[in-house]
Formats: C-alpha cells, structure tokens, sequence
C-alpha cells in the first residue's frame, strides 16, 4: 500500500510537472490577455462615450486644420505676451478689489491703521481665506497671497505665534476643509472654527507685542450643488466658537493688550451683521472684502494701511436678521401634492414660489420703510433698522463727500434724462465716490387695480468719479433711459407702462439714502418716522400726465412686448386650483408670506412634467430640408455676412443628418468639428470669475488666466470701465487658450443671502446686474469669444435645482431676474445663454419657447447659440430644447445624441434642428474658432490620441488573447501524448503502469477529452 502510495506520488508529481511547462504557461496568458481585453473594451467604451470630458481634461482635440494660416488672425490679443498679459490681469484682479471692497464700520476714524502697525490676525479663516466659490466657477488660487503675506508686504508686523497657532498648531485642527478657491466640492455646512479654550497663555500672550489691531476674519463659502444651510443652522450667522472668539478680543481690547478690532468679512453671501449691534462685542471697523480673487488680499492690505481709499459699495442688503426676507418663506422645495413615483419623474417632484413678487432686496426694505413713514399699505409699525444693517448701495470712505446741484432734464430725442449731479471731497484724505441714481414711480389706483408693484426706488443709473483730491469737485453726468420707468403690467396691458403721475429722480449714496431724499422731497421729516434727514435738494420731480400702454410695448428692435410668461404664473395656470398671494404693498401684513402654498397636481401638470413633451399632432406638417447636398461652399464664405443673408441656407443644404445630431448634441465643453462645411471644432470652458484655467488638462497649452474676485465684488466696483477691463483680459486669457466660447459670467440674482452660488452672480439687483455684466459681455465678445450668460434663467438657488419648477408672476421675472441678461443682449452684443436646469412652473427652461425664442430672440434680438447646462438628467432633451430655442447641449452624457436619431424622419424636428445648426454656425464664424482659417484652409475629423491608444491597445490584447488561446489548446492536445500523462491517467484508474508505448499501440486507445479544462484536477 505505501509502496502504491509512493508511486501514485511520484507519477502525480511528475504529471504535474510537464503540465506546467506544456501547458500553464499559455493558459495563464490567456486569462491574463482577455482580463486585460474586457478592461481596455471598458476603458475604450468610457473614452469614446465620454471622449468630450476626457479632451477637456487629460488634451487633445478632434480635428486638424491642412493649410492652416498663421496669418489669418482675425481676432488679436492685446499683449505681445503671456507675460505681459498676466502682469496687466494680476495687476487688475487688484484694482478690482480696491475698489470693490466695502468699509462698513469705520467708528473714531479706526482705519486706516498706522503704517507699519503691529497686528494679530484671529480666526482660523485669517490663514484660509476664501478667493472664490467651488463647482464649475472655480478658481485656481494655489498662487496666491496669504494675509499675512499682504500685510507685510504693507509693512505690518503680523503676530508668528499666532499665525502658526492657526496654521500648524492647535487651531489647525479646525481649519475649513477644502473650497475657497480652487475645489470642485460643495462646501460643508458648518462653520470652522477653533474653540477659545483651546488658546494657550502663550499663544494669547503673544498678542501683547501685536496690539495695534487685531483682525479677526469671518469667511463663508459657497458653491455648485448646495445652497448655504439655513434650516437646522444659520450658517451666515457668526457660531458660538467666533462668539467667543469675538468676545475674547473684546476683553483684550478691554484689557490694554489691543488698541482696535478690525473685522473683515470674507464671504459672498451676506454675512448676518447682528454681531456689530451686541454690546458683548466692541468691533471698531468692518470692512466687506468678498471672494478677494487671486490678488485681491493685496488691496485689503493696502486698504487698511491707507495707501487704497475705500469706495465700493454694496451690492446686496446687510441685515441685522438675514430671515427678514419675504423670499426666505418660499426658499425651501415642496413636494407637490399627489405626487406619487411614477406619476412624474422624480426631479420634477419639487417647485418653489416666488411669492414676494418684485420685492427682492432693498426693494422689500426700502418701499415697506416708506409705506410705514407715509402710514400707507398697512406697513403696521414696521421698524427698518431692526432688519436693515447696511443698505445696498452703502459704503464709507476715508474721506467725506457732499452733493450739489442736482439736475434731471428730459431729452426728448434720446428718451433719456440727462442727469448732472456735483461731488465735493469735504474731507481731508482723496478719495473716489459712487454716485448712485435711483427712480421713484407712482403706486396708483391703476396699479392696485392690476397688481402691478412698484418699488419705492430701484436703481437706474450709477457712475464713478475720479480720484477727488480735498477740497475738489467734480460733476457726474448719468444717462437714465426713461425705459427704466416702466413697470410691466401683467394682468391688465400685457406689456410695460408709464404710469400716470409724479415721478423721483434722485442722487444718492445708497437706497436708503435714495428714499429718504424723496420723502424729504415730499415733505416728511424725524417726526413722521423718518429715521434720517434726506436732501430733498436731490430729488427731482418729473410728471407723466398720462397712462401710456404703448411707448414700452415694442421692444429695442422693433418686436412687440406681450405677455410670453403666464404659464410660469400659477394664478394664471388653467386648471390649478390654488391661488397665489403675492406680496403686496397695498397690504404689507395681510400678504406678508407666512406658509408655503401647497400646490396638488392636475392632470395637466402631470403630462406636462413627463421627461419629454413633443407632440407631432401639435405641429403642422413640413418638408424634410436638403441634407448632404454637394454646393461647394464653406464655412469660411459665411464670414462677414448677416444671419438673415440667403447664402446661409445652401450652405446649410450641405449637412448631414448625422452631422446636424454631433453639432447639436455632443457639445461638452466642446463645439464638434463639420466637415461637409470645413466647420472647425472649438474648446468651451467655465468662467464667471476668469477663465477657469484649474480644468485644463494639456500641457501642450500654456494657460494663463486671471483668477479674478467673485463676481459681487466686481459688480461692488459700480464702475464699468473696470469691469470692460475684466471682459477684455478674460477675453485675451481665452485668445490665448484657443477657448472660443466661455460659460459665464453669471447673471441670476442673489434671491436671498444663502445661494450657493452667489459668488458668481453680481448682485440682489437686476439693473446693476445688466449693467457692469453689459460692459464685461461686450469686452470679451470683442476678443471674438462667444460668452453663453449662466444661467437662463430662475437658477438662483441650488436646492432641487435639477428639475425644480419655479412658479413666478411675469412683472417680478422681467423687472428682477430676466433684466440681469436682458441689457448684455441689448447693448453688449451678447451672443447667447446657458439654460437653466430649473422649470418655469411646468416647463424646463430650455424648452420654453416663449423665453428662449419670443423673448431672447424675438424681443432682445439675439441671433447666436445657446447652450444646455451640464445634460445629466433625460428630461433636458434634444427635441424639447431644439423646438424652442437651444441650439446645443453641454452634454457629458449620450442622451441626446442617442435621442435625436430616433426622430431623423420627423421634418418637424429636422428643421428644427438646421435651424439650430444656423445659429450654431453663425457664432462660430465670427468667433476666434476661425483664426487661421483662409478659403483654402481643409478641416479633417481625427480621433483623440488617447482613444487610438486605447483601441490599439485593445487590438493588441485581443490578438495576443486569441494567440494564447491557440497556443494553449494547442499544447494541451500535446501534452495528452506525453508518457506523464499516460503514466499517470492509468495508474489513478487501474492502480498499474501501462505497458510501454510500444506494445500500447496495440490495446485499445484511451478516450481523450475534448476540452482542455478536462485537465484541471
């Protein structure tokens, strides 16, 4: 037995043996080559679906130009280098921040502080400041200057203990994670801060030596994804760890160990200002230095040394109470009622209501501040400086200013008021002053009749002046086009009116100040309320004598205005049983929002809330166009001429269907390349604070872009020459990237203080907004970069934003969040939006064609592209979309590229879609896509390098699979003749050696298996 036993052993080892080296070898290749064949089938699926978002990030591009032109530069950059190009944008970045800071608080003259003072920098934002938002808009601010840093470069002494407390010691611990310049995540909802009781003796003691300042910073972030938490904590108010913080630096202060507290408030959404009212805390000067940009903390520096005279001013309301807004009642989506999955889809499940109607902001503040002085529209015994902080508009400087000499004539030929006002510098430092002119319209029985609102002053004019030395003067002229009077009267004329009735132009430092001018004007005073003394040596009165329903009913080129909204609106929704209350200043308390309306759905909500739309029985029947004619035009032909121009549609005959679905459809961050019409392809990128440079990925292309401020502090400028500086350096950082489109700036409004995205937004108020995005949208067009404004249109919140629908009357969307895009059309050449994931009411803003067509075309005249946001959800569609207005879609996923195909027999959606490709051509020829292209010039489509790798690599696996595969069955047919194996296949049956090979031939053969697994014991 063991004798057998050992045999058996030997045999089996001896089999095993001569298997692994015939066999294993080439089996274990074959497994190994098909592992890597499924993994490189994936990889190549994923770069060929995605093979936009790859080119974006890791280089490339899709095509190659033969007889390409260096010298067919059509549009040119502005600097003889990179170089000098950063030089001038990092030097501007700066500027803007110079003047865009706000000095909020400046009690006993505490700023400007001695030059080379001793300070300590508190707080563990003060070593992590916030340069920008996160998301798309983003900015690369790895480079930057800390604060320590630009307070030293002013000559201050800065505090090292405590500097490395916050920076490597204790306090590092609490340090905000990630954002603030640079992150693509949502930012946490909690604030950072280190506890007090974790401050050593040393590290307080320390301050003694650095007692001329302490300056505490307070930072908040925001970003794409979230909005700001405000529910279970109110992230914009100071936390209980900076409380003690604040309090503990007052004590200090208290103490002899620090002469001032300087505050400085890091954050583009509107700090609640409750803490500069609480006795506990003693702060001597707050100054508002928003998302500071890549330079910007320079000019902070050189703000608090004096060598910068502040005279930015706010562009949102600062409240004491950021929950004083009517908005905040309807901030939070609502499930409709009904809703049921499978219903609806489920991203179509929430809406909000816009119940405050146009009183957004100071427009709220100011008019229910009037109305309570004047003992009109039920105000009750409303207290303004209970809510009110900082107007907007508001902003101190190191000086003192006086106005003068307040004019205001109507010229008839321009339909504009010729405004002239005198600013004096009554003070002793020089210094810049914003001069703001704001309107008053009348409140009449026509408007209560119609629900038309008014606001008691909206902003209708700003200028700048020069640097005004002591004792100077100087005289601003502001252009105020007598359009901004108009109200729009949506349930009676359908269109915008001049009312009957007195009317307030007014010089002013801010909107409060503005409506205290004109109840001066009218004769109120302290005893009435007022709780200052306005001028009313600066308010100007102009009287309209008559209702007028028609000089506004047609827009600047000529189309008729009429009402294209109503469907947004629920009290003119057919078939929704709920009525809205909107705010109201004929009765503040009784419309006063209190409770979100609950909304059930109706069969008509339900089908219109389905992921597409289209129905062919609601179009008439069309002929199928041309395709793939052979006309022997070019792109290049096109360049110079009018959209209208009839050579257009023989170009356009040209295209393929096929074409037509790649031009519309795979648009990520790309414009495809046509062929049949030597097209070349673009690169698109993100930039509402610059050219967002942190998301290229080829190093073949040296990128250098600004990293400007956040948004609201360029806008805080109220001064457009900076802001045509902005647009032409973004223009000539995309000049210099090869970017022929950007995706920005962003134009939505700061509804209320906790968007996450206001960072990229300008302001809480629609004109401002219009104006300095105006100047900016015209600087970069000028580069020849198409700019797609973001995001058309009700994208002012980030909650449910992928599908939530926004119910909306038609005056507060035309007056509030569509006049921030509607001046860039009309005036900036602007050339086309971003849409909005959003809904108006049922309908996904890129398939409204009463937004999209009637409004941005018809009445603005826009004739460029328009692009979807990001496509990750089905219901942003092509056929919807393409129907009403959008001419491509951002689309990281094959949705729509998968979609349209389905429809190539439908002419109803083929035209729609030349139609499209009419307008996406046309942007693209008199864009920065053509510079190098002449008639000669041949595009040609070619595959991303990294996809050909991808695939060669493929093949190569496939081929050394399949040749391993062969080679395995190959050798394991040998190995079956091999004596191992014969030796020990007939011990294990029959417990005895064969006999030898020889004599074997003559017995019967042994059944051999006919696979080779047969061998795996």
């Amino acid at each position: 037995m063991n004798n057998e036993k050992t045999t058996k052993k030997q045999l089996k080892k001896a089999y095993k043996r001569r298997k692994w080296n015939t066999i294993c070898p080439f089996k274990g290749l074959t497994f190994l080559s098909g592992f890597a064949a499924v993994i490189m089938a994936l990889v190549l699926a994923v770069v060929t679906i995605f093979d936009n978002t790859v080119a974006a990030f890791v280089g490339g591009s899709f095509w190659t130009l033969e007889n390409e032109d260096p010298n067919a530069v059509y549009f040119e950059s502005d600097f003889a280098s990179i170089e000098e190009m950063t030089e001038v944008g990092l030097a501007l970045c700066q500027t803007v921040e110079a003047e865009g800071a706000v000095l909020l608080v400046n009690d006993d003259n505490a700023l400007p502080l001695d030059k080379g003072a001793a300070v300590s920098c508190f707080s563990t934002s003060s070593v992590n400041l916030v340069y920008g938002g996160t998301g798309s808009g983003n900015i690369d601010a790895s480079t930057a200057d800390n604060l320590r840093t630009a307070l030293e470069k002013s000559d201050f002494k800065v505090n090292e203990t405590l500097w490395d407390f916050y920076l490597t010691g204790a306090g590092s611990e609490y340090r905000r994670q990630g954002g603030g310049g640079g992150g693509m995540l949502p930012p946490a909802a909690v604030v950072s801060e280190a506890p007090i009781d974790i401050y050593t003796d040393d590290v307080l003691d320390s301050v003694t030596e650095y007692g001329d300042a302490a300056i505490v910073v307070f930072s908040r972030i925001g970003g794409e994804g979230s909005d700001l938490e405000y529910t279970d904590t109110n992230y914009l108010a100071l936390d209980e760890n900076e409380k003690d913080l604040l309090k503990k630096v007052t004590e200090m202060k208290a103490d002899g160990k620090i002469e001032k507290i300087v505050v400085l408030v890091n954050s583009s959404n509107a700090l609640q200002m409750d803490f500069l009212k609480d006795e506990s805390f003693d702060v001597d000067a707050c100054l508002w230095i928003g998302g500071v940009g890549i330079t910007g903390i320079n000019a902070v520096a050189e703000i608090l040394c004096g060598e910068v005279n502040p005279s930015g001013s706010l562009v949102d309301t600062y409240c004491y109470n950021n929950y004083s807004a009517p908005a905040m009642w309807n901030f939070t989506p609502t499930t409709y009622e009904g809703y049921e999955e499978g219903f609806i889809p489920k991203n179509a499940s929430t809406y909000m209501i816009y119940q405050e109607g146009i009183y957004v902001g100071y427009k709220y503040y100011e008019t229910r501040y009037e109305d309570a002085v004047m003992g009109k529209g039920n105000a009750g015994d409303y207290a303004y400086g209970d809510d009110v902080a900082f107007p907007f508009g508001y902003g101190l400087s190191y000086t003192d200013f006086e106005y003068s000499g307040m004019s205001a004539v109507y010229n008839t030929e321009t339909d504009s008021f010729d405004v002239t006002v005198t600013v004096t510098n009554v003070g002793d430092k020089a210094g810049k002053e914003t001069v703001q002119i704001y309107v008053q319209s009348p409140y009449t029985e026509y408007d209560v009749e119609n629900k038309i609102e008014k606001a008691s002053v909206a902003l209708c004019g700003f200028a700048k002046t020069a640097v005004l030395e002591p004792g100077a003067a100087e005289t601003v002229s502001v252009s105020v086009d007598r359009r901004e009077l108009a109200a729009y009267d949506a349930y009676g004329a359908g269109t915008y009116i001049l009312d009957e009735g007195d009317y307030y132009l007014t010089a002013a430092t801010d909107s409060h100040n503005a409506i205290n001018n004109i109840l001066a004007a009218k004769g109120y005073t302290a005893e009435n309320g007022m709780d200052a003394e306005g001028n009313a040596e600066l308010a100007v009165l102009w009287n309209n004598p008559e209702l007028d329903t028609e000089t506004y009913s047609t827009s600047l080129n000529g189309t008729k205005i009429t009402n294209q909204l109503s469907d947004a609106d629920l009290n003119l929704y057919e078939g929704a049983e709920e009525e809205v209350t909107y705010l109201s200043r004929n009765d503040w308390k009784g419309t006063f929002p209190t409770e979100i309306v609950k909304i059930a759905l109706t069969e008509r909500m339900i089908r219109e809330l389905q992921d597409i739309r289209y129905d062919p029985a609601n179009y008439e029947e069309m002929e199928m166009p041309t395709l793939g004619a052979d006309n022997g035009m070019q792109l290049y032909d096109m360049m110079g001429k009018d959209f209208d121009d009839p050579a257009w549609q023989t170009l356009l005959d040209q295209l393929t269907f096929d074409e037509m679905v790649v031009m519309i459809g795979d648009s990520f961050h790309w414009r495809m390349p046509i062929e049949s019409v030597n097209a070349p392809g673009s690169r698109d990128e993100n930039g509402p604070q610059g050219l967002t440079a942190s998301l290229f990925g080829d190093g073949a292309v040296e990128i250098a872009a600004t990293a400007f401020t956040s948004e609201d502090v360029m806008a805080a400028t109220f001064n457009v020459d900076i802001m045509y500086q902005i647009g032409n350096i973004i223009g000539n950082n995309c000049l210099g990237a090869d970017i022929a489109c950007l995706y920005g700036p962003g134009n939505n409004i700061h509804r209320t203080p906790y968007g996450g995205r206001n960072f990229e937004y300008y302001s809480e108020d629609g004109f401002l907004s219009g104006k300095m995005s105006e100047y900016e949208v015209k600087a970069i067009q000028e580069k020849g970069v198409d700019v797609v404004m973001k995001h058309f249109a009700l994208n002012d919140c980030e909650q449910d934003r992928i599908g939530l629908g926004v119910w909306v009357n038609e005056q507060a969307a035309r007056e509030i969040y569509l006049k921030a895009f509607q001046a860039p059309f009309e005036k900036g050449d602007a050339n086309g939006v971003m849409t909005a994931y959003t809904r108006w009411g049922t309908t996904w803003s890129g398939g409204y064609k009463n937004l999209m067509t009637n409004i941005m075309r018809g009445e603005w005249g826009n004739q460029g592209f328009s692009i979807t946001d990001n496509v990750l959800t089905t219901y942003v569609n092509g056929v919807d979309g393409i129907l009403a207005g959008v001419t491509t879609y951002d689309a990281m996923m094959p949705y729509v590229v998968n979609l349209l195909p389905k429809y190539e027999n439908d002419a109803v959606i083929v035209n729609a879609m030349r139609n499209a490709a009419h307008h996406n051509l046309y942007a693209l020829v008199n864009s920065s896509a053509m510079n190098g292209i002449t008639e000669d010039t041949v595009v040609h489509l070619r595959e991303l390098k990294i996809t050909t790798t991808v695939r060669t690599a493929l093949i190569v696996t496939v081929i050394i699979f399949v040749a391993c595969l062969v080679l395995w069955i190959l050798r394991a047919r040998k190995f079956r003749t091999t004596e191992e194996y014969r030796t020990f296949k007939a011990f294990k049956k029959n417990g005895t050696l064969p006999a030898p090979a020889e004599e074997a031939k003559e017995e019967e053969p042994v059944q051999e298996p006919a696979e080779p697994s047969a061998d795996n014991e």
